[in-house]
């Protein structure tokens, strides 16, 4: 009675028992053309059509090269049930691995008749051993990055890829001690939904491997987006609790949130600002220290964020903090390694000054001696000639040549002199105001065009106003010498990077970038009356008020001296 039963139901049976699985079920003939399929099969492998009737290779997207390769062909040759793997990438660019199991299916002579291809998705499987070797790798990646920039456009890079965590946007927030605030940093991800589907796209088509996908969005990274621009905007102070950032900087914990548009202890201007009702904050920790949160969201996607993917999130945030710690360390040792070398320049330069001082001032003072008789002997000789006489002639030539020397000398001996300095709080655009002032029947005589541009924000600063106004006279003076002809000088006043910039600029002759390289060793001078100690005196003043001078020139297109005072 069975067996009947069993006959006249064997359709029902058979529909029931492949329901009963979770998998995709395909009987092919020895073509390889597919005969018939469960409806779970199309699913699975994310086509919208029905299978049957199409040629397996179309419908599975196998990659193996040749039928040796071909898991359905060696099943078919050999007999044996075969496995082999596929993966797909979803219309929301998720990745998916399909476990393909093929068992031939025999008559009663043994001889086969047919394929039956059994399909389940093993995603999960995958995904957790890709994970733990993701993770592995990501490690690897972040510590091996120490430029500070660099590295956070490569964490959230991890954070948002498809091959990495995978999120769909990542905010990078730090912790600023000084300000006692935690403030947004960088951001990464599509500004819409077309871009986010056509970049999917090109990452599923273009980049296989992760190391390919970081070093492309590298070269292509914008930090004009609006997603950067938003999250650059975004600081919260550390003494409001009742933040989300501030509350998973304090807890130290992640903070999953599924309804923040519904939540009533949420902050609204949060909210509004990531504009994600899904979201998740992780805390960037070293050593038991808060520095940052990581906040990432799936806005376009709308895949829910599990707490798996919260656990890998974390777990990542780890190595991620400390890879950020390391390279702060690595940026500040720079600097501090950049500070040494200019303390120790400036110390070789003014232990360099006091040397050739002390060397001028004997020198000097052993010449002057005999410079001063002969410039008296030369006067007398002077006075007792008649007009037209040649010894009249000579004595003009002797008293001429000693002045020019008195003066070389008496620049030599101001070098020389140890000078006291007196600071006061200034305001180098009234300074250069007055130089030019004084300056003016100079500038009428030598045929120049003076043009001034100065910030009217720039603050008093505390420096000795008479030694900055002598560093003025020099430069300028240097200025107007390169224009014998005449020219256009523009000084120029600016802020940047916590320093006061002033600008001298001429259209004289320029320098080559030998003379470049010399024009503050002392004594060093191209000028034919020059004594070549002008503008090493004034680099050392600028030094002595912690600041620099730097120098762009090039052979006829003008000279510019930029001179930075710390505010």
């Amino acid at each position: 009675m069975l067996p009947y039963i069993v006959k006249d139901k064997a359709d029902n049976i058979l529909n029931y028992v492949v329901g009963a699985f979770e998998g995709g079920f395909a009987i092919l003939d020895k073509d390889l053309h597919i005969l018939w399929a469960n409806e779970k099969l199309a699913d699975m492998l994310n086509i919208g059509y029905n299978p049957v009737g199409k040629i397996c290779r179309e419908v599975y997207r196998c990659e193996c090269k040749d039928d040796t390769s071909c898991s359905v062909m060696q099943a078919l040759s050999s007999g044996q049930k075969q496995v082999s793997e596929t993966r797909l990438i979803t219309e929301k660019g998720e990745r998916r691995y399909v476990q393909n199991i093929t068992t031939p299916l025999k008559d009663e002579h043994n001889n086969i008749t047919h394929l039956l291809k059994f399909s389940i998705d093993i995603t999960a499987q995958e995904e957790k051993i890709h994970q733990l070797s993701l993770l592995r790798k990501l490690a690897e990646l972040t510590q091996g990055t120490l430029q500070i920039d660099k590295l956070l456009h490569l964490i959230l890079t991890c954070v948002t890829a498809g091959s990495a965590l995978g999120f769909n946007r990542a905010r990078l927030f730090l912790v600023d001690k000084e300000r006692d605030i935690i403030y947004g940093t960088m951001a990464v991800g599509p500004s819409s939904m077309e871009e986010a589907t056509k970049i999917w796209s090109e990452i599923a088509r273009k980049y296989e491997k992760l190391e390919d996908l970081i070093k492309a969005s590298e070269d292509n990274y914008r930090d004009d987006t609006p997603l950067h621009m938003i999250t650059r905007l975004m600081a919260y102070t550390l003494s409001d609790e009742k933040e989300t950032l501030v509350k998973c900087i304090k807890t130290k914990k992640p903070i999953l949130e599924k309804n923040a548009y519904s939540s009533p202890g949420m902050d609204r201007n949060f909210v509004t600002m990531i504009a994600a009702n899904e979201f998740v904050c992780v805390p960037l920790v070293v050593k038991d220290e808060p520095i940052g949160v990581i906040c990432a969201d799936n806005y376009y996607s709308l895949k829910p964020i599990t707490e798996d993917r919260v656990q890998l999130l974390s777990t990542f945030a780890n190595h991620a903090a400390l890879a950020i710690e390391n390279a702060d360390a690595y940026k500040k040792l720079g600097e501090k390694v950049r500070q040494l070398k200019d303390t120790q320049e400036r110390l070789i330069r003014s232990e360099r000054l006091a040397v050739i001082g002390n060397m001028a001032a004997y020198v000097a003072h052993e010449i002057r001696n005999p410079l001063v008789t002969i410039g008296g002997f030369a006067r007398s000789i002077l006075r007792a000639s008649q007009q037209g006489d040649q010894a009249k002639q000579n004595a003009e030539i002797i008293v001429e040549e000693v002045n020019r020397l008195e003066k070389i000398l008496a620049n030599i001996m101001d070098f020389s002199k140890p000078v006291e300095s007196v600071k006061v709080t200034s305001q180098i655009n009234e300074l250069l105001e007055n130089t030019c002032s004084l300056m003016d029947p100079y500038f009428k005589n030598s045929r120049i065009e003076l043009t001034r541009k100065f910030n009217s924000m720039i603050p008093g600063i505390v420096i000795d106003p008479t030694q900055i106004k002598q560093v003025f006279l020099n430069l300028i003076k240097n200025a107007v010498e390169s224009m014998p002809g005449g020219g256009s000088l523009l000084l120029e006043t600016s802020l940047e990077d916590e320093h006061i910039k002033i600008n001298i600029t001429d259209t004289g002759e320029g320098m080559t970038a030998e003379i470049m390289q010399n024009i503050f060793v002392p004594f060093f001078t191209t000028k034919v009356d020059g004594t070549g100690v002008g503008l090493a005196v004034s680099q050392k003043i600028i030094d002595d008020h912690g600041g620099y001078i730097k120098v762009k020139s090039s052979l006829q297109d003008g000279t510019t001296f930029s001179i930075y005072l710390p505010i």
